[in-house]
């Protein structure tokens, strides 16, 4: 008969991040014989032991997880195991697969030391990685996650990467992306022809020297292209706006070090450590001063330090600061293939750094703040998602995709217990995007064999993407209801709750179009209890902020105190224009455009370039000192903004922008003092580091999302919430 002992079943994120090498280095020391491999589901160990020495494995498994690891779910069964006379580490085994995907990380601090190191084999030698760092996602096939499911099967290891590779007490056991001089990647300086200029070090080198001279390069980072160049440079960041269309938006930038980053902003410790963790997202951080052709009007700038030893060995010849942007058209999504790179930006880069390793899955820089010492993600892609959540209850056997939104679009996958959140891909009003949305959710359905029983969607009656799914079961849900329920979901809390739901523009229940909403409710159910008054639009063209304007003005009546911003405006065009207004039937209660009208009165902005650019001035302008509040008064449900827009046509920057935003604080705050619940705030609005710290000041106890942006990208999560809550309750 066989001997007893235990067989435990682990899953989280434990594939890919040194989690076997631990499990037999413990083994090894608490002198254990049996087996660990990974398969479908996450890692499975077997233990020849008895309870006691069990329950010390475990303590010490929990207390030594490697960097990147996580453990969602452990499970411990006495059973028989065979008479094992050592403790191995066994080929994977293929099993039904829900195992998670890891994304892709920074270059960890051992990997950076020996990058460094004159010593080491892999001396500057842009790939170097181990289990604790480096690319997963964006080279990965199929599960489980083994060299051959990857990119890197085409690249044969050497002697020296192969001992590392085997050996179980070694950082680079199993690392799948092992490489070395000896056993390279190819990097390549090409110029628009495709033809190379240079190779390895040299390439670098050429490379360093076209940005010094002011050229424009595109860069093969670890999910796709940045347009980079050098970032104090004026003659080159005018000819990148003018090339790439580009006229306000910020660039990001990428810095060598923390050092270099603090000679540019403002950084407090949290922010340090958030960009120096192995997220490396982009911060957005206070300017030390104006940096008009990187971050025109405004006095934030986003930050992201060296993540990969690709960009550290370019600042090896480089001296000073680098725009990385991603390469891709205007709303269109991340390029990452050669040929797809010279097909669509050629005329906008003089050269590329290319390498040879394939990128299967792209993903863009996930995007950062501090708020009160807690990081809110704007946008979660590389580092962060995929993102897998293993739930609690075990009340539905089906497997749903929730689709999300149009804008910001990440999709949410609910199998096996589990939500697979995907990377952020963009806004699907582009084909391109589409492509790319379809794309990365038929690898997810390959990868997982997926065959959905039902799809969950926002209730607007024309996204395109949506009819690509009219041979499902569909359920319907509002576009707002989706943001509180993501933002309950992410709180925690079970109850009924007021909701502050303020974005730009999502479908109302009501045909309209929404985005200042108030409501009362919780996973299941939710009621309307007030919202920001409806207003016509001009058109639907809602970059062209004096249209706004325009609107509100009219709307309120108030055409002779705004004598001084209509003289601006021919008057056979405002007489077309009204005759527009009062046959519009566009209606919103948006509080994303009341802000954009506001600003186009007080910063005189007839069109915007880019989203929240208006948010943006604002906090710019806004006087902490300044005590002084506008009023919004709120009677049968709807709140009254016309002393707002009265205060733009009259008052000074800082003076209205302060008004304003103290305003929809006391608002706020004294609603709330009527309901005895807790208070939820999400939507797009709520990306404004100002106003939500006027709310900390005042000592208003409120839940906004962090780990999940309080932006569209939210809607899949707060789908599939509101779905999954009406199984659990039978009432579906």
């Amino acid at each position: 008969m066989l001997p007893l002992g235990y067989k435990l079943e682990i899953s989280g994120l434990v594939q890919g991040v040194g989690f076997r090498p631990l499990i037999y280095e413990i083994a090894t020391q608490l002198k254990l014989f049996g087996e660990v491999y990974n398969d479908g589901f996450g890692v499975e160990i077997f233990l020849l032991c008895d309870e006691v020495k069990l329950n010390e494995f475990i303590e010490k498994l929990k207390v030594h997880l490697p960097p990147l690891a996580r453990i969602d779910r452990l499970k411990s069964t006495l059973t028989r195991v065979k008479p094992y006379k050592d403790f191995v580490i066994s080929n994977s085994k293929q099993s039904p697969k829900t195992a998670p995907i890891l994304s892709d990380f920074s270059l960890c601090l051992k990997c950076k030391e020996e990058f460094y190191n004159p010593q080491n084999p892999r001396f500057l030698y842009p790939f170097i990685t181990c289990t604790h760092c480096g690319p997963r996602f964006s080279i990965i096939k199929a599960l489980p996650y083994d060299r051959k499911n990857t990119s890197m099967s085409e690249f044969l290891m050497c002697d020296f990467c192969q001992s590392e590779y085997e050996n179980p007490l070694n950082r680079r056991f199993h690392a799948q992306p092992i490489s070395c001089p000896h056993c390279e990647i190819k990097v390549n300086l090409k110029d628009t022809k495709g033809q190379i200029l240079a190779s390895k070090n040299k390439a670098f080198e050429l490379c360093a020297k076209f940005l010094k001279e002011g050229k424009i390069l595109a860069v093969k980072g670890m999910g796709g292209f940045h347009l980079m160049c050098d970032a104090l440079n004026v003659s080159a960041l005018k000819e990148l706006r003018a090339r790439k269309r580009r006229p306000k938006k910020p660039f990001a930038l990428m810095c060598k070090d923390i050092k270099q980053a603090q000679n540019l902003a403002f950084i407090d410790e949290d922010e340090a450590k958030l960009l120096q963790s192995p997220l490396s997202p982009i911060v957005l951080l206070k300017a030390k001063q104006e940096l008009e052709c990187i971050a025109p009007d405004i006095d934030k700038i986003g930050i992201m330090l060296a993540y990969t030893p690709l960009h550290l060995l370019l600042f090896e010849h480089f001296e000073g600061v680098l725009v990385a942007t991603s390469a891709n058209l205007s709303g269109e999504s991340i390029i990452f293939k050669e040929d797809i790179l010279l097909q669509k930006l050629k005329g906008v880069f003089d050269f590329y750094l290319d390498y040879e390793r394939e990128i299967i899955n792209p993903s863009d820089d996930s995007i950062a703040q501090i708020i009160e010492g807690k990081t809110m993600f704007l946008r979660t892609s590389r580092a962060l998602n995929p993102c897998y959540i293993e739930l609690d209850e075990r009340d539905c056997k089906q497997s749903i995709l929730a689709l999300g939104a149009e804008l910001k679009n990440e999709f949410v996958i609910y199998h096996q217990n589990k939500l697979i959140i995907s990377p952020y891909i963009g806004d699907l009003k582009s084909l391109d995007t589409q492509e790319r949305f379809f794309s990365l959710l038929d690898f997810f359905k390959q990868t997982y064999e997926l065959e959905f029983d039902m799809i969950l969607c926002d209730k607007h009656p024309h996204f395109s993407y949506v009819k690509q799914f009219k041979a499902y079961k569909t359920y319907k849900i509002s576009h707002h209801y989706a943001h509180f329920c993501a933002a309950l979901f992410e709180s925690g809390v079970d109850e009924k709750v007021l909701g502050f739901i303020f974005d730009g523009t999502g479908y109302g229940d009501d045909g309209t179009i929404w985005g200042g909403e108030i409501f009362l409710g919780d996973l299941k159910e939710y009621e309307r209890i007030g919202h920001f008054e409806n207003f016509k639009l001009i058109n639907s063209d809602i970059k062209n902020l004096q249209n706004l304007a325009l609107s509100v003005i009219w709307h309120y009546d108030l055409e002779n105190e705004a004598k001084d911003f209509l003289a601006q405006i021919p008057q056979i065009k405002q007489n077309n224009l009204k005759k527009i207004y009062c046959k519009s039937t566009l209606l919103t209660s948006s509080l994303g455009r009341i802000i954009d009208a506001f600003g186009a009165i007080v910063f005189n902005q007839e069109k915007i370039s880019y989203e929240a650019q208006i948010g943006l001035l604002c906090e710019k302008f806004y006087d902490k000192n300044l005590d002084f509040s506008y009023e919004l008064s709120f009677q049968n449900g709807q709140i009254n903004f016309k002393e707002v827009i009265l205060g733009a046509l009259k008052d000074e920057k800082s003076r209205a922008v302060t008004g304003f935003f103290n305003a929809l604080a006391n608002f706020m705050i004294e609603l709330s003092e009527t309901y005895q619940v807790k208070v939820i705030l999400s939507g797009g609005v709520f990306q404004n580091k100002t106003l939500l710290e006027i709310l900390k000041r005042k000592k208003f106890d409120f839940f906004v999302p962090l780990k999940f942006p309080c932006n569209d990208s939210q809607i899949a999560l707060g789908q599939m919430a509101h779905f999954l809550k009406l199984i659990k309750m039978s009432e579906i």
